[in-house]
């Protein structure tokens, strides 16, 4: 078994056969989040098998396990499980709502809200994890901005839905036996896979970003929109209230709200953040020696630990990282 090596590695495909619960839960101990597996029947006897990948912030796995049993999250993960079950059912425990997933529904687990996950009966299955800070950093990218509020996922989706169906089919073809080996030798082929799986993801899986992403290319904004925007670029670090803009603009708050939200496709709040943070960012690329809390300071950030919070939930990393990147 494999296992360890590939709970190391930045990149790796391998084939794996578990045969009890200890094993499934030392590689998933390693790999993300310590955890507890417990059989619904002392009797039960488990098997897991099949293929396992690992590309730089993505799992992908094809797997068929013999048994129930359920999983338990010691620490939570930050990172989303999206399952493709082919037979048998799943289910998945968040907060205080379940979400079972079959052959005929997949299932997206928000690891930070998992309570359990339930494997009944013989199951097989698709599935990929990908860490929260990359999609969040890739959403950046295709949106061109810092990204304030994290993209909140559809809990379960038809498979018949085209999404759904090209997501199992791409991971049930780099996880065969004539292409997966092949990822273990090929890393710029890895890199690609690795973008094609976020991407379609963020594109196809009903998210909270999706009408974003999905809008054609943006509509002429109003006047007193425009004013507001101009007002916001030139003037990020003095934090005017929505209510400044609005009499700034010569409309009401309301009809402002209202400009922000169908033209510019957030909250003026948001939008104002989203400045302060890019305003921020530059900053640190310019001044790589400068003090985190200084730069926060200047663009109205005025507690530095929220500060580094909001930019990782933008940017993907800490501000600390960003600057650690820097040649």
């Amino acid at each position: 078994m494999q296992e360890r090596a590939l709970a190391r590695s930045h990149q790796s495909v391998v084939n794996f056969e578990l045969q009890d619960a200890d094993s499934l839960a030392d590689l998933l101990n390693q790999r993300f989040a310590p955890v507890r597996i417990e059989p619904f029947k002392s009797s039960d006897r488990f098997t897991m098998s099949g293929t396992y990948g690992v590309v730089a912030g993505i799992d992908f796995s094809r797997s068929v396990v013999k048994g129930e049993f359920k999983l338990i999250p010691q620490r939570h993960y930050d990172g989303v499980f999206f399952f493709f079950p082919t037979a048998g059912n799943m289910v998945v425990h968040q907060h205080r709502d379940s979400f079972a997933s079959s052959p005929t529904a997949a299932v997206a687990a928000e690891g930070m809200a998992s309570r359990s996950v339930d494997f009944l009966s013989d199951h097989a299955f698709c599935g990929v994890v990908i860490d929260r800070p990359l999609l969040t950093g890739r959403l950046s990218v295709l949106l061109d901005r810092p990204i304030v509020e994290k993209p909140i996922f559809q809990p379960s989706i038809d498979m018949g839905s085209g999404g759904a169906s090209a997501l199992r089919s791409l991971v049930m073809c780099i996880t065969s036996p004539e292409f997966g080996p092949q990822l273990n030798r090929a890393s710029l082929t890895a890199d690609r896979i690795r973008e094609a799986l976020v991407d379609l993801v963020l594109e196809t899986w009903p998210n909270t970003h999706s009408d974003i992403l999905h809008r054609p290319p943006p509509m002429i904004a109003p006047q007193h929109v425009k004013l507001a925007l101009d007002f916001i670029h030139a003037h990020a670090e003095l934090l005017p209230s929505g209510t400044e803009l609005a009499n700034l603009s010569g409309v009401s708050l309301r009809s402002l709200q209202a400009g922000f939200q169908r033209f510019v496709g957030v909250s003026i709040g948001a939008y104002q953040r989203q400045i302060r943070l890019e305003r921020a960012r530059a900053d640190l690329f310019r001044n790589p020696t400068a003090s985190i809390e200084v730069i926060a300071l200047r663009w109205g950030f005025t507690n530095a630990g929220r500060f580094s919070r909001y930019f990782k939930a933008a940017y993907g990393l800490f501000p600390t990282e960003l600057l650690r990147q820097k040649p």
